[in-house]
């Protein structure tokens, strides 16, 4: 590495000996971090400050939407849930009007049953 440094810049090494890299010269994964290194998922050294690569990074959040845009979809969403809950409502109403149909009509078989029993019909709520 120094070797392609040296020659990037020109700079002569035909006197210079060459020196075999030992083990012992090796700089420990420890020495390095100490600088302010950390490894990616490559085993490559980053600079700990630097950001990762787009795959190593958490998921961004979404892109925020123009302001006007939101409340419009906002509002179209409580129009959608008006007519959905009015719809349930004038469901139930439907409801509601046959049981009160059913009730009135029952009540008119037990008033009947009554006087075919010579009973007199109970007062009406007040």
């Amino acid at each position: 590495m120094v070797t392609l440094f040296l020659r990037h810049f020109q700079i002569p090494l035909d006197d210079e000996p060459f020196v075999q890299v030992k083990r012992s010269f090796a700089i420990g994964a420890g020495a390095v971090t100490s600088f302010g290194y950390r490894k990616d998922r490559n085993a490559q050294w980053l600079k700990k400050d630097a950001l990762p690569p787009q795959d190593e990074r958490t998921p961004s959040p979404p892109p925020q939407r123009d302001d006007s845009a939101l409340i419009t979809e906002v509002l179209s969403d409580l129009r959608g849930l008006r007519t959905y809950v009015g719809e349930c409502f004038d469901s139930l109403d439907n409801r509601f009007a046959r049981m009160d149909i059913r009730l009135t009509q029952l009540e008119e078989d037990v008033g009947y049953i009554r006087q075919s029993f010579d009973h007199p019909p109970p007062p009406p709520p007040s």
